[in-house]
């Protein structure tokens, strides 16, 4: 549901003068091949580390007895590293979602131009009320997985987490900082890379500044076909 919700984004203002997409190139093109891969990287490294810390951090390190069949006393501690190992994960597709509204803005500031500086992110986020939904759809169905006996113990294989809430807030905090970082990687070498196209409107559109010297062109032939229409009339 929140890829499809990713399908009801609005356009951006300027999609209609940008240069077309290379027919070549594909739909992955570099960036989102990287983005791919950076992404699952920093998901894996963190789902990896919230196991980790759980089972040998906190945890005894007993991975217990045939835990992979059913559920007995020396599982605890294994079940509940699953569970919160799960819980993360969950939630790091759910926030994914979101920031893929847009490839290299902020989720926090994805319109530069706002006045609302501190709840200008909420407001994006209630302008597609599908893709919302979809995410709090997947907040709510992740209690009933972990907390319904039967559900969680015999058919995911891990049990309800407690103190463990804390390991997933934190870890989803890292995550936010993870993907920000990436994205204002990402501005800060298009700044550089199309410096002399770019560097002397920061808060202009990103690909827009990219590729100014089209845009510039197409604008120049519509203000020259409305001249012209103004001097018919």
């Amino acid at each position: 549901l929140p890829d499809m919700g990713l399908g009801l984004v609005q356009a951006t203002p300027d999609v209609m003068i940008r240069p077309p997409h290379n027919r070549h190139q594909g739909i992955f093109s570099n960036e989102v091949l990287l983005d791919m891969l950076f992404y699952g990287l920093w998901m894996s490294a963190l789902c990896l580390a919230s196991f980790v810390l759980v089972m040998y951090g906190w945890g005894s390190g007993d991975l217990g007895v045939g835990c992979n069949n059913d559920y007995n006393s020396s599982c605890e501690t294994v079940f509940r590293a699953r569970a919160t190992t799960f819980t993360c994960l969950t939630w790091f597709a759910l926030f994914l979602a979101w920031e893929m509204i847009d490839l290299r803005r902020s989720l926090f500031r994805m319109k530069p131009g706002s006045t609302k500086y501190l709840t200008q992110w909420m407001h994006d986020l209630w302008d597609n009320r599908f893709l919302f939904w979809s995410v709090m759809a997947g907040f709510v169905t992740i209690f009933p997985i972990l907390y319904v006996p039967t559900l969680s113990d015999t058919v995911f294989d891990h049990v309800g987490i407690t103190w463990e809430w804390g390991i997933v807030f934190v870890e989803a905090l890292l995550f936010f900082l993870g993907v920000e970082l990436w994205k204002w990687g990402k501005r800060v070498y298009i700044r550089h890379h199309f410096k002399d196209d770019y560097a002397h409107n920061p808060e202009a559109d990103l690909e827009a500044g990219a590729f100014s010297r089209y845009t510039t062109m197409v604008m120049d032939t519509l203000e020259e076909k409305k001249a012209a229409s103004n001097k018919d009339n």
